[in-house]
């Protein structure tokens, strides 16, 4: 298990992994747990690992980033939209069956306690890094403000986690949630008038929504240099 207080990350490795549990978060989205062959995986919350996949004869790899904290290492957890064959294959992995993987990789990441408040944006499973680093910063005590802000196009009413978020804002002070079921994310954004020029803002969505997003941020009082954004993309 990773140390709280020191953060490193391990060189890129293969790993194999193996399914513990498989468990739908929306129609569409699931969260895959996983146990590593062996425990030397060291990765910065926000970090991805690359499965590898073969179709056709041919041999695939396509990144997903980790949802879990890495103090749960050797076990990372998934979280995977069902919005192409790859991700199909990894939602159709059953309990005890073995998946190779490399990692970690990504920049998008922590690797100590940040020294501003911070705002979160995520839609669909973009909440994947986004999570490891909440999950990170809740478990090192961190005092000052963490916002989310999440949606889901795939199942607008349906938001993955959404039960785990709403249980952690009535247990950590700092932590402040938000769903956008009935409005859009920039709607919200513009309803928290929060100062945003103060604030860490990450943002993780599907192609051009995080530009979208991005645009909203920076419209609203958000810096350029605190400002970081992620796009995923579905095959």
């Amino acid at each position: 298990m990773q140390s709280l207080d020191v953060l490193r990350r391990s060189p890129t490795a293969d790993y194999v992994a193996t399914v513990l549990s498989s468990v739908a978060l929306t129609p569409t989205i699931k969260a895959i747990r996983l146990r590593l062959d062996r425990d030397e995986l060291r990765f910065l919350p926000g970090q991805s690992v690359w499965p590898k996949f073969e179709r056709d004869g041919r041999k695939f790899s396509k990144i997903y980033s980790i949802a879990s904290s890495p103090s749960a290492c050797p076990d990372i957890e998934l979280c995977v939209s069902r919005v192409g064959w790859s991700s199909a294959v990894v939602q159709d992995l059953a309990i005890g069956q073995s998946l190779p993987l490399r990692g970690p990789y990504g920049l998008m990441t922590l690797s100590e306690l940040p020294q501003r408040p911070r705002l979160y944006i995520a839609e669909g499973s973009g909440i994947a890094p986004l999570k490891s680093q909440i999950d990170w910063l809740r478990e090192c005590g961190y005092k000052l403000p963490v916002w989310l802000v999440q949606a889901n196009p795939e199942t607008p009413d349906q938001l993955p986690y959404q039960p785990y978020w709403q249980q952690l804002q009535q247990t950590w002070p700092a932590f402040h949630y938000r769903d956008a079921i009935a409005q859009c994310p920039e709607s919200v954004l513009v309803n928290l008038r929060l100062k945003l020029a103060a604030f860490d803002v990450v943002i993780c969505a599907v192609g051009d929504r995080s530009d979208q997003l991005q645009e909203t941020a920076l419209a609203l009082g958000a810096k350029p240099d605190q400002l970081r954004s992620e796009k995923f993309i579905a095959f």
